[in-house]
């Protein structure tokens, strides 16, 4: 081997190789920290294509342009508390192009620093997690939800109750539970078939998200029977909430062809005790509260 040969057998451009990449790279000064923060000095191809932004829009502006109210501002402060340190962060983090399509990112910063150990720059390299995201909140909302109603599941509520059960135990703050019963429902499928039993389902969904406050939970415990949780509510208020429900419901009508559908339901009422040894005995007696209401003659509230 000839003294005069190179010591590596290819030399390598590496602008040229990082432009190429299918990772975004973006690199930063390190001087300001501090609004108005550290400004873009390179973006490569990958961050153009997905961004929607061209090197000459972007060269010189804060990578905050690219945040929106819709970025976790908790994710934010780690970033941000990590450059203070000049230390390597990695993070998911929700972004949006140019044209306002959000998009997600797995967000890897690293400190690039010089002889003296002292950060001048920070490149972000970033892989667009987008797809992943959203399979996975799908599988999210698949595992939570009812399909036919687009209500909690009964799973989802267990948890939903069971958290509101230890905050009581810490704060003391009283809840109730609904328990509602379609009335007949057995007849109404009977006549008019399970499509138009599915739409009853739907309407009784629709009048509980539409007649409830915005912080109570609803969710489709099973069959014809539905669950409510109220929070910071005692009995008497749980009552009324359940009587304005039961109402409402009892108005409403479902047309469906030539035919129009009616149905009640039946409604037990619980509050939580301080006797109660954990969440499931609160549903057991709005449970055997809609039972009395059933065989009271359905139709009308009961409470435990």
């Amino acid at each position: 081997m000839s003294s005069a040969e190179p010591e590596n057998e290819f030399e390598f451009d590496f602008k040229t190789i990082v432009d190429a990449a299918n990772d975004i790279v973006i690199v930063t000064r390190a001087d300001l920290i501090e609004p108005p923060g550290p400004v873009i000095v390179y973006v490569n191809q990958a961050f153009c294509e997905l961004t929607g932004y061209s090197r000459d829009e972007v060269i010189g502006k804060n990578p905050r342009i690219l945040q929106a109210s819709g970025t976790d501002p908790t994710t934010k402060t780690r970033i941000k508390r990590a450059l203070r340190k000049q230390q390597p962060v990695r993070t998911t983090i929700r972004n949006y192009a140019k044209s306002g399509r959000a998009y997600w990112l797995d967000l890897s910063i690293l400190p690039l620093c010089n002889a003296s150990g002292q950060a001048t720059h920070f490149v972000a390299i970033e892989r667009d997690v987008t797809e992943q995201m959203e399979r996975e909140r799908t599988l999210q909302t698949l595992s939570t939800t009812d399909s036919l109603t687009g209500l909690l599941n009964r799973r989802a509520f267990n948890e939903l109750a069971l958290k509101e059960y230890s905050r009581f135990e810490r704060q003391g703050e009283k809840y109730a539970l609904l328990m509602l019963d379609i009335d007949h429902f057995k007849a109404i499928n009977d006549r008019y078939g399970h499509t138009t039993g599915d739409r009853v389902l739907q309407s009784l969904a629709e009048n509980c998200v539409a007649n409830l406050r915005e912080h109570d939970m609803v969710a489709r415990w099973g069959g014809e029977e539905f669950c409510v949780l109220l929070p910071y509510t005692e009995i008497k208020t749980a009552v009324a909430i359940a009587e304005k429900l039961r109402r409402q419901i009892a108005a409403s009508e479902l047309t469906v062809g030539d035919a129009v559908v009616a149905a009640t339901t039946s409604i037990g009422v619980a509050e939580v005790l301080a006797s109660d040894i954990n969440h499931t005995e609160v549903l057991e007696r709005a449970d055997r509260a809609l039972y009395d209401a059933k065989q009271a003659g359905r139709d009308r509230v009961c409470v435990a």
